[in-house]
């Protein structure tokens, strides 16, 4: 007899409940962590502001090289708002631009052709300007009358136009073309007028500064001159600063030797040639020009000089009346590098200089100090290598006019953020994370050393042994303090269900599985440990490679070996440290190593250690040693044109060619996928709710191909048999936006992908026709099974064993398409210890900032059509097919955190089944979590009450002692009457 209508309808419920709850509301922040990063700031758009004109207190803003804008709070570091200016669609990006007017409410902003005014206390829009060109110049007038209006140089197919926008509402009030076919520089404003600065390429002569000078009422050419740079002036950076928003904007450059200093006010063409004075005939790396920012200050501004083993400085003075700049003073030479930094007080011009010992304060009317602080010992974030300060912000406060306090902001050459408040520090920002290149998971080494006791004692004669024993524990006995000072905690969080509290501050393994390593390695060169279980601390970092400005580290993934990870960089071979202390070991390159154009590991090597292959350039794997590959191993490889390509290891030595894919003419390889590492299947068969079973089609060696052409807008999946070459399963998708990524990810029997084209079926006729269709993200989910039939194997049968020299047998595919209300970025799947709990479906969703876990009943292809659900496929949880998958807000793992440049997904299993933890890495922040596709039932949460557990199981036992002799008399009164 078949259950009624209302059990399987609680059935389903009850299946379905735990997938709506991703994340409960007790266990956002404490199972989950984030790196809320800026990125690096840049030296040009960093600065102290003061969000409103009745503010007291200023906040801290950056324009980060990773085009994040933010606002930081001085006093502890954390992040106000911030928004990343990014486009997903743009690949080459400037460094952007970043102003704000003392006073002012809002903050200006400028990246490609967008200029944007942010509200500087919460960071929201209040108006955005999109040009017709790439952004060149960027000023806020302070002019009266236009206090707060924008200047904006655009460059327009050879012209270069100077726009003044409104301050309340973005509107142009005049634009301007000026200096056609000159190369822009920038756009500058002293208190009376409006400056164009370019690079003027005269006949027979190199580039030369010309300034254009406007009306700034009007936007009217008032007059133009072009300077004599002697040809030193090749481009924007030739020059070493460009005054902004200053009484008397400067504009100072050098020659390519460092020997002369040139310095002019703009709008005028006298040139100041002063020599620069190198007593110590040091080569000299850089040197940098420090001015205010404010039109109200005084004329003054220091160049810093900067070699490999010392620094010093000078301090100018410009003439208002000759436009002359001259030297005031000198700021002495000191060794190891230093930093500058100018501030105002009113009028009143300060430089800070911060050096390894100590941080000194001088006004820029005398070289007198005013005030000096040894420098204090910094945390450093945790990092093991103290890095130098790449450049400096400063902010003076003056309470009585004699005694100063600085607050610095550095920022160090490893790319983190440091606040000094005089030479104390308050906080560090591990900006350096920003920009992770590769990721992987790490165990917590066991403890040896109480093995390694034992095994002594047990080698020796009785009475050695009790002696060793004796010692040893005579020995633990200093652990003993500690351990009874923490057994308070570990009460109170054993009952109140806190056990993140408790944690030990050493790294130490859980019983859970919870805590463990995440190695990272970064774009700049630097390798770092993340602890995942301790609120993903930062424990050690090193500069494992000196990378080039301008230029990212290839890694191409890091594989780790017992206590060592391995960083597997092309062209350089793999670098080898210890997990826990990130201390390099070291490991033999050859020349083959160096001259690869990449390199992996195989997981087939012998005695359970790493073996890696290199790839040449052509595609061809290199032969290995005898008795490191297991004969039989195939490699797949991709080769230079396109082509994917099957080496066998047969005889153990070199590799033979196995098989060859082309994809058709036009199309191009996207990506190559393979089922994960750790992909255990803890059933070969689905069961069906009439009790039947569809068997899956399971293979280690299932390759999958992602192939786009630009021309013909499609995509095509291929899903190939690593051993032979055999095509098992394709499928087209027409009206493909191919300049979008598709992501796709493969496990057990299935696989999924998204892209964005027409909502037809894939391969379609009417998908490929003239007239436009609209586009949509899509979701795509395939199964795979060994037969249409229920309780049928296929072909093969209950063969144990098959043949790769035959055809495979093709799988029956069952496939679903979805529409989603936004795209995705990047796909994986959770990864559990056995692979009983179902998994779960890991998608990152860039214009949401979230990372979604979503249930695979959701997107199974075996959800009805135009129909609603039988009974046995409601007992299966199966429901009624709609085109439209929206996404829940429950399936959102990162809740209400804001997780932006999301560029890989890693997952691992724990020793809980129900659990698996999960770190998001890539291009800005880091966050860690832990997912339970299903709940977590195999572990309590904190709403389990172990408190009142106890308080029952006393209650019982009081309740038990003192009715047992009640009990006892009435039974004993009862066989009296009776």
């Amino acid at each position: 007899m078949r259950a009624p209508f209302f059990v399987l309808l609680l059935s389903f419920c009850c299946i379905y409940f735990p997938y709506v709850a991703a994340v409960f509301a007790d266990e956002a922040y404490r199972i989950d962590y984030q790196h809320l990063l800026l990125g690096s700031p840049q030296r040009n758009t960093t600065f102290f502001h003061r969000p409103s004109a009745t503010s007291k207190a200023s906040l801290l803003y950056t324009l980060s090289e990773k085009l994040v804008l933010g606002a930081v709070n001085p006093k502890d570091g954390a992040v106000v708002w911030r928004q990343w200016l990014k486009e997903s669609q743009r690949e080459e990006y400037d460094k952007g631009y970043l102003k704000a007017l003392d006073g002012e409410d809002i903050v200006i902003s400028a990246v490609g052709n967008e200029v944007n005014a942010w509200d500087a206390a919460d960071g929201k829009l209040v108006w955005q300007w999109v040009g017709e060109g790439p952004v060149k110049g960027l000023e806020v007038l302070g002019i009266e009358g236009m206090k707060g209006d924008v200047l904006v140089a655009i460059e327009d197919t050879g012209k270069n136009i100077v726009t003044r926008l409104g301050a309340s509402s973005g509107e142009p009030v005049w634009a301007a073309t000026v200096a056609s076919g000159d190369t822009p520089v920038a756009v500058s404003a002293s208190s009376t007028n409006i400056f164009f600065v370019s690079l003027h390429t005269p006949p027979l002569l190199g580039l030369n500064p010309r300034y254009t000078t406007l009306d700034v009422v009007t936007g009217k050419q008032i007059a133009q001159a072009t300077l004599n740079a002697e040809g030193v002036t090749t481009s924007k950076d030739s020059f070493l600063y460009i005054g902004t928003n200053a009484a008397v904007p400067i504009l100072v450059w050098t020659d390519h030797a460092f020997k002369h200093l040139k310095i002019n006010v703009i709008g005028g063409k006298h040139i100041t040639s002063v020599n620069i004075v190198n007593k110590e005939k040091e080569d000299i790396q850089s040197i940098t020009v420090h001015a205010p920012r404010t039109s109200i200050a005084q004329p003054h501004f220091l160049v810093h000089y900067q070699t490999t083993v010392s620094h010093w400085a000078e301090v100018y003075h410009v003439d208002l009346a000759s436009g002359a700049a001259k030297k005031a003073y000198d700021l002495p030479r000191l060794g190891g590098l230093g930093a500058f930094s100018a501030s105002t007080i009113d009028a009143r011009v300060f430089f800070t200089r911060n050096t390894e010992s100590e941080v000194s304060l001088t006004s820029s009317a005398s070289h007198g100090i005013l005030s000096r602080w040894p420098v204090q010992s910094k945390s450093n974030g945790a990092l093991k290598d103290l890095e130098e300060i790449a450049h400096v912000v400063s902010e003076v406060v003056s309470k009585d006019g004699s005694s100063f306090s600085v607050r610095s902001a550095l920022t160090l050459c490893n790319g983190n953020w440091e606040l000094v408040r005089n030479s104390d520090p308050v906080w560090i920002r591990p900006e350096s994370l920003a920009g992770v290149v590769a990721a992987a998971w790490a165990d917590i080494p066991a403890e040896e050393g109480l093995a390694k006791e034992l095994a002594v004692e047990s080698h020796d004669n009785v009475l050695s042994a009790y002696i060793h024993r004796v010692k040893r524990h005579t020995k633990d006995l200093k652990h003993f303090p500690a351990w009874v000072q923490n057994i308070p905690s570990r009460i109170i969080g054993s009952f109140m269900g806190d056990s993140h509290g408790s944690q030990d501050a050493t790294l130490q393994r859980d019983g859970f599985g919870f805590r463990k390593i995440v190695i990272v390695a970064t774009e700049k060169g630097r390798v770092m440990a993340i602890d995942a279980g301790g609120q993903g601390a930062i424990f050690w970092g090193i500069r494992a490679a000196n990378i080039p400005l301008g230029t990212t580290w290839n890694v191409t993934s890091i594989e780790i070996e017992n206590d060592r990870a391995m960083i597997l960089v092309a062209g350089e071979g793999p670098i080898a440290l210890e997990t826990m202390t990130g201390k390099l070991v070291p490991y033999g390159v050859t020349d083959t190593l160096e001259t690869a154009r990449s390199l992996f590991s195989v997981p087939s090597c012998s005695r359970n250690t790493q073996c890696f292959l290199t790839i040449r350039a052509d595609g061809t794997p290199d032969p290995v040693p005898a008795g490191i590959i297991s004969k039989s191993t195939t490699v797949v490889t991709r080769g230079p044109y396109g082509d994917i390509t099957g080496w066998t290891y047969s005889d153990g030595l070199e590799p033979s060619f196995a098989w060859e894919f082309s994809p058709p003419c036009g199309e191009k390889i996207q990506s190559l996928i393979t089922r994960p590492a750790h992909d255990p299947v803890a059933s070969i068969g689905k069961a069906l709710g009439d009790r039947n079973v569809l068997y899956k089609y399971l293979s280690q060696n299932l390759v999958l191909v992602t192939a786009v052409s630009a021309a013909a807008s499609t995509a095509s999946i291929y899903l190939l048999d690593s051993i032979t070459g055999q095509i098992l399963y394709t499928t087209t998708h027409f009206g493909v936006d191919t300049s979008k990524p598709i992501p796709a990810t493969f496990s057990e029997n299935w696989f999924a992908y998204s892209l964005f084209s027409d909502p037809s079926l894939p391969g379609s006729a009417s998908a490929n026709t003239t007239s436009p269709l609209p586009k949509a993200h899509q979701l795509i989910m395939t199964e795979l099974y060994e037969s249409s039939l229920v309780n049928d194997r296929g072909p093969l049968g209950s063969a144990t064993n098959s043949s790769s020299l035959t055809l495979l047998p093709l799988p029956h595919t069952l496939s679903a398409a979805y529409v989603i209300p936004a795209g995705i970025s990047h796909l994986t799947t959770t990864s559990t210890l056995q692979g009983i709990t179902p998994r779960a479906l890991l998608a990152t969703i860039p214009s949401l900032s979230a990372l979604l876990s979503i249930p695979l009943p959701f997107l199974s292809p075996r959800r009805p059509v135009g129909r609603d659900p039988i009974p046995t496929e409601m007992e299966e949880g199966l429901i009624r097919y709609l085109p439209q998958l929206d996404f829940n807000p429950q399936w959102t793992v990162s809740h209400k955190r804001e997780v932006i440049g999301v560029q890989g997904v890693l997952s691992c299993p724990t020793k809980m089944e129900s659990t698996s933890a999960v770190v998001a890495w890539g291009e800005v922040d880091f966050f860690g979590t832990r997912v339970s596709p299903i709940g977590a039932f195999d572990t309590l949460g904190r709403g389990f009450s172990r408190l009142q557990l106890v308080g029952t199981v006393v209650a019982l036992g009081v309740g038990t002692v003192v009715l047992g002799p009640m009990v006892k008399r009435k039974q004993i009164n009862g066989m009296w009457t009776a």
